[in-house]
């Protein structure tokens, strides 16, 4: 089998839960552990303006689906 030399070496994680659950601190380990890149989607979804707002009670953002998936 022939193997693209674009294809990608390294896995993505995905890592969810409830927001104040421990996700970041695990995130922060693994990084270390690992070398891989941390993307916060949260952050990342805001600063492409793919947000409907902010949720005082979960004090996270609306992440816009439809309009995540289509980036």
């Amino acid at each position: 089998m022939m193997q693209n030399s674009s294809c990608r070496k390294r896995p993505n994680i995905l890592i969810t839960g409830t927001p104040g659950t421990g996700k970041t601190t695990t995130v922060v380990s693994l990084v270390v552990v690992t070398e891989l890149r941390h993307i916060n989607v949260d952050d990342f979804a805001n600063e492409e303006n793919l947000t409907n707002g902010w949720d005082d009670n979960f004090d996270c953002y609306y992440v816009n689906e439809d309009l995540r998936c289509s980036k």
